[in-house]
């Protein structure tokens, strides 16, 4: 997570402090690497946190207003993707029954021919 004056980002690296601090990664937050204050960094933590919540706050309320506004539109085109991978699915099927209709079909064939 990194936070630069009022813009905080709660995206996190996959690097751990030890991996941060060897390879260059970039530097970590924790006071025992950084040599911070560990209060500025509990605080630090803290506006972080805020920041994350309020992000999920106003995304559930957007996402609220959308459901209202588009809520019936989304359904009939998830309905319409649902159907279409249904429809998909039972062709595969089918052509999966009849390659292995073939297969047996030939099968049989060679089996005549070798037994001759």
């Amino acid at each position: 997570m990194e936070c630069n004056g009022p813009e905080c980002s709660t995206v996190q690296t996959s690097c751990s402090c030890e991996e941060k601090t060897s390879s260059g990664c970039g530097g970590c937050e924790c006071p025992s690497c950084s040599g911070q204050n560990p209060l500025d960094f509990v605080v630090m933590m803290w506006h972080k946190a805020a920041m994350a919540a309020m992000l999920e706050l106003k995304k559930e309320r957007i996402k609220s207003r959308l459901e209202q506004s588009f809520g019936k539109t989304l359904d009939k085109g998830a309905d319409a993707v649902v159907e279409a991978i249904q429809k998909k699915i039972q062709a595969a099927v089918q052509g999966s029954s009849t390659e292995q209709e073939l297969r047996s079909k030939l099968a049989s064939i060679l089996n005549e021919a070798t037994n001759k």
